[in-house]
């Protein structure tokens, strides 16, 4: 069995340090998959979702030139990750409708009495190799709802993954199965489950599964034994490929073996050229489009910074996103570890700064509602704060008092100047941080609820509004302004 998992949209190799043209990808993987293929007669193969977002070959084309690349590769299923409804739930209806491809999410549900937009998703699947029926179960996160704005999913609901076994596991066994494998855009935590992550639950619950594979936090993990199931985890990029290996005893009627591995795609496959030629001009054009010159920086733009949530490129986020919806106040962090050197700005290096096309919504706030959300971003740890623009604040160590006193103190606008407490200002967040960022803000979508926040989800998207701030705002010279003092 092979499989990929966080593709996020990568038919292309990645340029990195160690790689300055690039490694991974699936052009790459498709090169291994051909050769495995040849050597070995059952070859079952699987992709673990995030397969569509994250690169302009995939978003240039709305995703069509990922699908028609595992259509050609025949994957034997796709099963859905978080990323797929990134672009809202119309986006990936085309997807579906257009495809031939299996697709799984058996956790995936519509409205009650509603008809599922998704109507071609399957729970799980069944396929044989000679004589020996292999059941795969395909289920995304659960953790949807806390990442993307409801707006976006329209009203599909996600139910836990354990939930979902216990009651699909019967229609499952009346298949028959002799090999049962769990493909689910999940990922293993060495500090312990928690509710995106729940492999080592999973496990425990059901004990009969000959394998989990896993995705979703771009870990890679060769293999690891979780309650005597085997668990491994394909990393992201295409920059590996997993494969687990199972042999069957037809006569004792159990697998004796199992082992698994990752295997590193790095530059040494050549790309596969069959692949890049029936993909057309998709990549060629994408190719075409990173390189574009979109203005240049006089200064060195750093994603870090001491001070937690700040930093130059933070600052060009702000910037961007304040003046795409005129917003007062944009409280927004970094997206990536990427930066900017002195020089030119290319398409490609702001897909570096910014991965996802998150969309900016504004909702009208007091100083008092921004406090709150400023509280619960206080009690992050520093690589996940937040930052920002518009506003200033001292930012106190955590206190040891009961109950604890603020964190956030003396907030007030840039200009140092303090608006009245019911005084209603323009407040930018983006898509994720709007939908809780995954729990750890439960207080925006409550507050950005309410009818006098006026909140409205802009068609913006935050790339857009930077590419958009650099051309017109070119050359750059941003720096980090004092505007969180840290109290020590």
């Amino acid at each position: 069995m092979l499989y990929t998992t966080d593709l996020h949209g990568h038919i292309l190799s990645t340029p990195s340090r160690n790689f300055p043209q690039g490694a991974g990808g699936l052009l790459r993987c498709a090169t291994l998959i051909g050769q495995i293929r040849a050597q070995q007669k059952n070859v079952l193969l699987l992709d673990n979702g995030d397969t569509v977002q994250g690169s302009a070959e995939s978003w240039l084309t709305g995703g069509r030139v990922m699908i028609r690349a595992l259509e050609w590769l025949k994957f034997d299923a796709w099963n859905f990750g978080n990323h797929e409804f990134d672009w809202g739930l119309p986006a990936l209806v085309r997807l579906h409708d257009a495809t031939t491809l299996t697709m799984l999410g058996a956790n995936i549900s519509a409205p009650a009495g509603g008809p599922s937009p998704l109507a071609k998703v399957q729970p799980f699947i069944v396929r044989e190799f000679d004589g020996v029926r292999v059941a795969v179960v395909g289920m995304t996160n659960p953790g949807i709802p806390t990442w993307i704005r409801p707006e976006l999913l329209d009203h599909l609901t996600f139910a836990f993954p354990i939930r979902t076994l216990s009651r699909l596991l019967p229609a499952v066994r009346e298949e028959r199965p002799d090999i049962l494998l769990l493909l689910i855009h999940e990922g293993w935590m060495p500090t312990g489950d928690t509710p995106a992550n729940e492999i080592r639950g999973i496990a425990r619950q059901f004990p009969e599964l000959d394998a989990i594979l896993g995705g979703h936090l771009h870990e890679t993990v060769p293999g690891l034994a979780e309650n005597g199931v085997l668990f491994m985890d394909a990393g992201c990029h295409g920059a590996q490929l997993g494969r687990l290996d199972l042999v069957y005893d037809t006569a004792r009627k159990k697998v004796v073996h199992r082992s698994s591995t990752v295997l590193a795609v790095t530059n040494q496959p050549p790309e596969c050229a069959a692949l890049r030629d029936f993909l057309g001009a998709d990549l060629p054009r994408a190719e075409r489009y990173l390189d574009k010159l979109v203005g240049r920086t006089d200064w060195r733009l750093s994603a870090s910074s001491r001070t937690p949530g700040q930093s130059p490129v933070q600052q060009l986020l702000c910037r961007a996103i304040a003046k795409a919806v005129r917003a007062d106040i944009v409280v927004h962090g970094v997206l990536s570890e990427s930066g900017l050197p002195v020089g030119p700005i290319r398409q490609r290096d702001i897909w570096r700064l910014v991965p996802y096309e998150n969309r900016i919504g504004v909702a009208w706030l007091t100083l008092p509602e921004l406090h709150e959300i400023l509280e619960e971003n206080a009690a992050q740890s520093s690589q996940r704060m937040l930052g920002v623009y518009g506003v200033k604040y001292d930012l106190y160590p955590p206190s040891m008092n009961n109950p604890p006193a603020p964190r956030v103190r003396n907030l007030r606008l840039a200009d140092d100047s303090q608006p009245p407490p019911t005084q209603r200002l323009a407040v930018a967040l983006n898509s994720h941080t709007l939908a809780s960022g995954g729990g750890r803000h439960p207080s925006v979508p409550r507050l950005v609820a309410a009818p006098q926040a006026r909140f409205i989800l802009t068609t913006n998207d935050t790339r857009s509004a930077v590419i958009e701030y650099i051309r017109h705002h070119s050359p750059l010279r941003i720096a980090n302004p004092p505007l969180v003092q840290v109290i020590q």
